[in-house]
């Protein structure tokens, strides 16, 4: 009796079928069609090998470092070669992905509530697969309050559930959004903190684009940008605990402004 996995394999390369798997190496292969060796990412279906050359997984850079943080996620593939003596196949994420939007997109529009896979992640972005399209999520996108990195907080291969903001799929233009099913800690701040009210916190990053600081508040999940004043002769670390005051709450901008009282460490 033929395995089913086998049979699987067969049908996805006849018939253009959809296959599953997740990413759990690389290596570089010797890939006849390009005559040349290139990387691979690995891919088991049952007891099957599935090689997934860089030209196959991704269209943008190829490299190495692009598998490396693809490590773990999980990816649709259509089978383009199988070697029944070696047990080993081809397979396309690239093909997989172009049939999965055609039959997929059409029927989502604004509003409706999805699950995406993340299949990548940097310090303040994700990136997922919307059937079949790969989407940017910033930061801003994905919690109600500031994120330092991340890497902290998602991992490749995790299910993120969205909303689509928008969508032109004739421009390709994908916005998501998941601070949505996330509780917003600053509908009800006025309860915990108030304007002139000082408070504890530990300084969790120094923004680029705001000279000062911003601290994550003791027993809250709110953030305070904070100027430090110029009597200050040290500027405080990251993860030193701080004394701040709180100078202005903009519940509309999302957004609370203070200044720095005292480094406590």
């Amino acid at each position: 009796m033929e395995n089913l996995d086998i049979k699987e394999i067969i049908r996805s390369k006849e018939e253009k079928r959809i296959l599953t798997g997740n990413i759990s190496g690389i290596e570089d292969e010797y890939y006849k069609l390009k005559d040349k060796y290139i990387p691979c990412a690995i891919l088991w279906y049952g007891d099957v090998k599935i090689l997934v050359p860089i030209t196959h997984l991704v269209t943008n850079k190829q490299s190495k470092s692009i598998i490396r943080g693809m490590l773990g996620a999980e990816i649709d593939f259509i089978i383009l070669e199988y070697d029944t003596m070696a047990n080993i196949a081809i397979g396309s994420r690239i093909d997989a992905m172009k049939l999965r939007s055609q039959i997929e997109l059409p029927k989502i529009k604004k509003n409706d509530t999805v699950r995406v896979r993340i299949v990548g992640i940097g310090i303040k972005h994700l990136v997922v697969d919307l059937y079949g399209k790969e989407i940017i999520i910033k930061a801003e996108e994905l919690k109600h309050t500031y994120i330092v990195n991340c890497k902290e907080l998602y991992k490749v291969g995790d299910y993120l559930k969205v909303r689509i903001k928008k969508i032109d799929i004739e421009n390709g233009i994908f916005e998501l959004s998941a601070k949505d099913f996330e509780e917003n800690p600053l509908k009800n701040i006025r309860k915990y903190i108030v304007e002139n009210g000082e408070y504890t916190g530990k300084v969790i990053a120094f923004p680029k684009q705001n000279s000062g600081i911003i601290v994550q508040l003791d027993n809250s999940k709110v953030s305070v940008l904070a100027r430090v004043p110029a009597r200050f002769n040290n500027y405080p670390h990251y993860q030193d605990n701080v004394l701040i005051k709180v100078s202005e709450i903009k519940e509309d901008k999302k957004l609370i402004y203070g200044y720095l009282m005292r480094i406590i460490s």
